[in-house]
């Protein structure tokens, strides 16, 4: 009997710890956010963005503020192990943070290689090495099969995110384009947006426009291949196109579709 009691103890003991050692996570970023649902750490998350809003989990998660003014007292009584952002909170707020011992994590990847490469050290700084290894199996496989559908010239595309001034995107959405097939004339922006003049636009003659985010229905020049061959493309879902995360894939390929249709 005595035994049985000290195995149980024992148990016991075990099982606390592991949920003592349950870590404590803040995303402030829609899409660390999604690689954590992903991952499985859902039930870890303790405060988040508010602007993250994928999985309908999200809804019974706290808010607080957004990546460039976050609620830094809430934070602190909240206590949490981990912040997760996809851009820099500042280099005095991080100094901060980790002096509370909190841990910064920036997930910022500019190609789906690195995105790869997050969600892996993400398994392994939080043990869930088997789920990210699922996630990126099934990411690379969908990404191989897209690959094999191509034909013909890749289309030349322009996203356009704002309309006044006109803004595009690069970074990780040219990486998006690239291997749903296309390519991105606005490659050479040097941040992840910037303006894009409507001479350059007129020079490149996109066939394809993808108009996301805050643009407005505008007109394009007619001269442009994408406005003659009637092949602009509006009310697509920006998290999609736009959010480096796990649901990159679907972007892919949804825009694999649009480009060979």
């Amino acid at each position: 009997m005595r035994k049985i009691f000290l195995a149980v103890v024992v148990l016991l003991l075990v099982f606390a710890c592991r949920l003592e050692a349950a870590p404590r996570i803040i995303s402030l970023a829609p899409n660390t956010t999604e690689i954590l649902f992903s991952l499985g750490l859902g039930n870890s998350i303790i405060g988040l963005d508010d602007f993250s809003d994928y999985p309908q989990e999200v809804n019974n998660i706290e808010r607080l503020g957004t990546f460039n003014n976050p609620n830094i007292e809430r934070i602190i009584l909240l206590k949490p192990d981990y912040i997760l952002v996809n851009s820099g909170l500042g280099k005095t707020r991080e100094d901060y943070f980790n002096s509370l011992g909190i841990k910064v994590i920036k997930i910022s990847p500019k190609t789906m290689e690195e995105l790869y490469s997050d969600i892996w050290q993400l398994g392994i700084i939080f043990n869930k090495e088997q789920d990210a290894e699922n996630i990126l199996r099934d990411m690379r496989l969908r990404i191989e099969n897209i690959s094999r559908k191509r034909k013909g010239p890749a289309p030349k595309v322009f996203v356009q995110l704002f309309d006044d001034p006109l803004v595009t995107v690069s970074s990780f959405v040219s990486d998006i384009i690239r291997l749903a097939g296309g390519e991105n004339i606005a490659w050479d922006i040097k941040n992840d947006s910037g303006i894009f003049s409507y001479e350059v636009l007129i020079d490149r003659n996109p066939d394809i426009i993808l108009a996301v985010g805050f643009a407005d229905k505008s007109n394009f020049p007619g001269s442009i291949n994408a406005v003659k061959n009637h092949r602009i493309y509006r009310d697509l879902d920006p998290d999609l196109v736009l959010r480096p995360g796990p649901r990159a894939v679907e972007a892919v390929e949804m825009l694999n579709r649009i480009f060979y249709e």
